[in-house]
């Protein structure tokens, strides 16, 4: 079977449609409150999920924790960082008492070599960079 090449068209048509007063009411609105109400629960269901998510977490952790001591409490090292923070800002800053955290000789403790933050590795992306 021989195929004929289309001509090019020669006129572009539009079909509109249009809705008058008593579809916008009855017809449109109904549809558009049933797409917004989809949506607000999707976002909603997204929320709910990533606090379960988290909550999981939290609880398997704290499981983890109490049956094996796996590791330290969050809330102990949360604790400790809120008492050293809280005695240093009750000590006024000297010149000598300032540690500029990017004042760093390039090596660790231990002769390693450490990035501007003073984490191992060369790069500001220790591992990668």
């Amino acid at each position: 079977m021989i195929t004929m090449p289309k001509a090019k068209p020669t006129q572009i048509i539009t079909h509109r449609i249009e809705l008058g007063e008593w579809e916008r009411q009855n017809l449109a609105k109904p549809v558009s409150e049933t797409a917004q109400l989809e949506n607000l629960m999707k976002a909603g269901g997204m929320f709910l999920t990533g606090i379960g998510i988290t909550a999981g977490a939290y609880t398997a952790y704290k499981i983890g924790h109490s049956v094996y001591g796996w590791a330290d409490d969050i809330y102990d090292n949360i604790r400790e960082n809120m008492r050293r923070a809280k005695e240093s800002r009750s000590q006024p800053i000297t010149r000598d008492s300032f540690e500029n955290p990017f004042d760093n000789s390039g090596y660790s403790d231990d002769g390693t070599p450490t990035n501007i933050f003073g984490l191992p590795g060369w790069g500001i992306w220790p591992g990668v960079l």
